[in-house]
């Protein structure tokens, strides 16, 4: 995995104003096979487990085991010349959860999947860092094989924040961050991240268009905002 770039964004530049800090990072995958390894040592590293209490520490064990033989089984039987949309999902959520961890100083929180049960419909945000401010940042991943879909992501975080999902996760996010994250997330202090794959000649432009789309705009109220272009060489 590579960082083509990463930078602060002043968004007075596409016609919008607004708090937030929003950043703009650029991600190659150029070895799926490599990653997808990659992927499963993290999947499989259950050591997010040991600093809580015995009580925390039995519930998402038990949680988390089924789901990782599960990811672990749908990583290794990709086909060779194919990205499915559940293992690219999964490819993006990581990815991306790994550049603001190595290159913004976040805090990873483990994958959304081992922290919940998955019930029908759509269970809520796909990954969480704590943000180097101290923010809670909820994530959302999409992937396609053949589009650009950063609008599908960001139409999802909107529609996310106006059911409360975030809020809904706030108990099961107080064991992985700060007592001061979840403070700040009381007093509405938070951050979002849109993370999607990228299709095209050139990737760069259509990381820029995505900061132009009219769905980003009720997400600039926010302390930050991270969009995240993820190009595939499958």
């Amino acid at each position: 995995m590579e960082i083509i770039s990463i930078s602060q964004v002043d968004m007075a530049i596409h016609g919008k104003n607004g708090p937030c800090l929003v950043h703009r990072i650029h991600v190659k995958i150029s070895d799926v096979d490599s990653r997808a390894v990659e992927m499963i040592e993290v999947i499989r590293d259950t050591s997010w487990l040991e600093p809580l209490k015995a009580v925390e520490r039995k519930t998402f064990s038990a949680t988390s085991r089924r789901t990782v033989d599960r990811l672990v089984e749908q990583i290794r039987n990709r086909t060779a010349d194919e990205v499915s949309s559940e293992f690219g999902e999964y490819l993006i959520s990581v990815s991306a959860q790994a550049a603001l961890s190595d290159h913004c100083k976040h805090i990873k929180v483990p994958l959304a999947e081992l922290l919940k049960e998955k019930v029908s419909g759509n269970p809520g945000f796909d990954f969480h860092t704590e943000s180097h401010i101290q923010l809670i940042a909820f994530g959302e991943a999409k992937y396609s094989g053949t589009s650009n879909p950063y609008q599908d992501a960001l139409e999802q975080i909107a529609r996310f924040i106006r059911l409360e999902k975030d809020s809904a996760e706030l108990a099961i996010l107080q064991n992985f961050v700060s007592e001061i994250a979840t403070n700040n997330f009381l007093d509405g202090k938070k951050a979002y991240a849109a993370a999607f794959s990228v299709n095209a000649k050139n990737p760069s432009l259509i990381i820029d268009n995505s900061l132009k789309s009219p769905h980003i705009d009720d997400l600039l109220i926010y302390g930050e905002l991270y969009i995240i272009g993820v190009e595939i060489d499958a």
